[in-house]
């Protein structure tokens, strides 16, 4: 019996410390897990943080790539706009010196027909001025084409119109050619221009050209100018293949 009763209280302490590993063998295997989690999450974290940094260096050259592009193309931009700015300016002063240039031509017009209007009036108190060729101009053309401009004058005292044809001929020793006009005739009452081309026969060089005024007076009016041949215009008309040739004929 002592023997018995001095071995229970061993024998209970046994029992009890394996009913507590017993009891917390699910505390330890928790333990073990959460241990074993926090490594592996802490590695995964910092793999993931290794990569991020790797893909941010990449991300970081091309932004600085795309961002030296912009800057370029902004600079490219920035010069076009300069540009067109100075042409803007250019052009606003251009128009502003137009602009400037037409006034004052209509300024001159308008005081040149007051001075024609007055000479005339003097002219018209005086007698008047007869039908007359004031001035005849020959402007040489590409392609043996010639360009005339003729003005034709009159002042009549009792400010009536006159009216009649005219004929422009090239004189070359014997030879005479007649110059073809589209339009011959006149009508005006204190001053008319005509103006119209022609194309000179090859090998033809007059010596002079004449104006023949009828109609407008009881006795023709006619006019004879040396020919003078000046540097040919650079500009080619479109319509120069259209004009038509001088036609000879008998004097």
């Amino acid at each position: 019996m002592p023997n018995t009763e001095s071995n229970t209280p061993s024998q209970q302490t046994t029992l009890s410390k394996k009913l507590f590993a017993k009891g917390n063998l699910p505390l330890a295997i928790g333990a073990a897990i959460l241990v074993a989690g926090s490594g592996l999450l802490g590695y995964s974290v910092g793999h993931r943080q290794g990569l991020t940094v790797v893909g941010y260096e990449a991300d970081a050259e091309q932004l600085v790539e795309v961002v030296q592009k912009q800057k370029a193309s902004l600079e490219t931009l920035n010069k076009n706009l300069n540009l067109a700015v100075q042409e803007r300016d250019v052009a606003v002063s251009n128009s502003n010196d137009l602009f400037t240039a037409l006034n004052q031509a209509r300024e001159d017009k308008v005081q040149a027909e007051g001075l024609g209007a007055i000479y005339r009036e003097v002219l018209r108190q005086r007698g008047g001025l007869s039908l007359t060729i004031q001035n005849i101009g020959i402007k040489p053309l590409p392609d043996n084409a010639y360009e005339y401009q003729l003005d034709l004058v009159q002042v009549s005292p009792g400010k009536r119109s006159t009216s009649g044809t005219v004929e422009i001929r090239l004189i070359q020793g014997t030879e005479v050619l007649v110059v073809p006009m589209e339009d011959k005739n006149f009508n005006f009452q204190d001053y008319e221009r005509l103006t119209g081309r022609w194309t000179m026969p090859k090998g033809f060089t007059p010596q002079f050209i004449e104006v023949r005024l009828t109609g407008g007076t009881s006795t023709p009016v006619t006019k004879r100018f040396s020919w003078g041949r000046g540097k040919p215009i650079e500009s080619q008309s479109a319509f120069i293949s259209e004009i038509p040739q001088a036609e000879a004929n008998a004097q």
